[in-house]
């Protein structure tokens, strides 16, 4: 790190070191110093937009960070979700504004049932409170959706997965997302018990476990995009 720092400066840049930290899969906590000054060391970190952590529920922890934000920028509109505007536009920025912002990075996501639950809440909830409808007053989600005729949240991320995955193992310059996409892991036994539930999981019950094969069928790929954004989530 400290020749990376040397060599950077020799071409002009200069590392920030109050936003450059250091994180750890293992045990292992000596500090890396960079001109004199120990980096920060942290359990996670947000990166482009994203969570970053070896936190076995880190995959959670997004999604519930993207829940918060999206209710953060739902009251940031407030003025047209409160409103008397109709409900196709508050629909329309719903789409727009909310779907894009609950659903960014979902491309990563393994979206377990708890997972799923945490965004089909979160949109029930916003759709709910754009309507001004109560949850005692117990009317079916499935007469607001009517109503509301929003994208559904679970769905349409679901569908970016399934197309990013085809498009990562189509790739062929041997780009990162690919080579960490086809990783099989560190060497050696894993530790005792059920497996964590992997990024390819649901790719696998829907395609097989031959899945990266047949991905490169564009058709065939496509064809079988609907029959994964409407099976069962994986368990947790």
């Amino acid at each position: 790190m400290e020749s990376l720092h040397q060599a950077s400066i020799k071409v002009g840049l200069e590392m920030n070191l109050t936003k450059t930290k250091t994180m750890t899969n293992n045990s292992w906590k000596t500090p890396i110093i960079i001109n004199g000054e120990p980096l920060e060391q942290v359990e996670k970190y947000i990166y482009l937009g994203k969570l970053i952590s070896f936190n076995k529920n880190s995959n959670l922890l997004e999604i519930e960070r993207r829940v918060q934000l999206t209710w953060n920028k739902y009251w940031l509109l407030k003025e047209i979700f409160k409103s008397n505007m109709t409900i196709d536009i508050k629909t329309q920025v719903m789409n727009s504004s909310l779907l894009p912002c609950l659903t960014y990075g979902c491309h990563t996501w393994k979206f377990t049932t708890k997972a799923a639950n945490k965004i089909s809440t979160c949109q029930r909830g916003l759709e709910r409170s754009m309507l001004n409808i109560k949850i005692i007053e117990k009317i079916r989600h499935t007469k607001i959706r009517k109503t509301t005729k929003a994208t559904d949240a679970l769905i349409h991320a679901r569908k970016l997965k399934w197309k990013w995955a085809g498009h990562v193992v189509r790739s062929t310059d041997q780009r990162w997302t690919t080579r960490v996409t086809s990783w099989s892991g560190p060497p050696g036994r894993r530790s005792r018990g059920r497996p964590l539930t992997r990024w390819e999981d649901d790719l696998r019950r829907t395609a097989g476990p031959d899945w990266r094969d047949v991905a490169q069928d564009r058709d065939t790929w496509a064809s079988l995009e609907e029959a994964f954004t409407q099976t069962g989530v994986l368990a947790d």
